[in-house]
């Protein structure tokens, strides 16, 4: 099996989790309570809109003891991007592009290496037609300025207008650096 990817994913093996998390997976999907929390039988996912979120994140997992980064590659804790895949090395995780549903419509998953793909786990309520796998625009954070101007604050989530496509966007900051063991926040 495999976990969808959109935005920028946070990816933990289930056995790290038991391991080393305080509560064990049970008490992460807890914590992960942003709504983008899935997981299969061998990893668990979280996503992001934003590098300044997942950065938090990590350092939060780290400061529990997991870890994220040994000699330039993923140890316990792997970052995917949704268009660009897995940011370093990883020798325990792999990035696919699968199509799904009649209009072959295509999303990004990742799974344990070298196991075959047999179908893919969302979080709950998620629906390909309201995706960011469908609707997603990247924007670097350099190009924020230029591109994006800010509307307001609500509720943690910052409204731009994209200058380019007259839409608006948000960004959740759903996160904040905490020494507990509760992540999101």
């Amino acid at each position: 099996m495999a976990v969808l990817v959109e935005a920028i994913s946070v990816v933990i093996r289930l056995e790290t989790l038991a391991e080393k998390y305080p509560g064990g997976v049970d008490q992460y999907a807890e914590d992960c309570h942003n709504g983008t929390f899935c997981m299969d039988k061998d990893i668990a996912r979280v996503g992001f809109m934003s590098p300044e979120d997942v950065d938090v994140f990590i350092d939060n997992l780290e400061l529990l003891g997991l870890t994220c980064v040994t000699n330039g590659e993923y140890d316990e804790i792997a970052v995917i991007a949704q268009f660009k895949g897995l940011i370093l090395d990883c020798d325990w995780l792999e990035c696919l592009d699968v199509k799904i549903f009649e209009g072959n419509q295509k999303i990004m998953v990742c799974q344990i290496k070298d196991t075959d793909f047999s179908g893919v786990f969302c979080p709950r309520g998620w629906n390909y037609e309201t995706s960011l796998s469908k609707k997603v625009v990247m924007v670097k954070s350099e190009d924020t300025d230029k591109r994006m101007k800010f509307l307001r604050h609500e509720d943690g989530v910052d409204f731009y207008l994209d200058k380019h496509t007259g839409q608006e966007v948000f960004i959740e900051q759903s996160i904040k650096r905490t020494a507990n063991k509760h992540l999101l926040h």
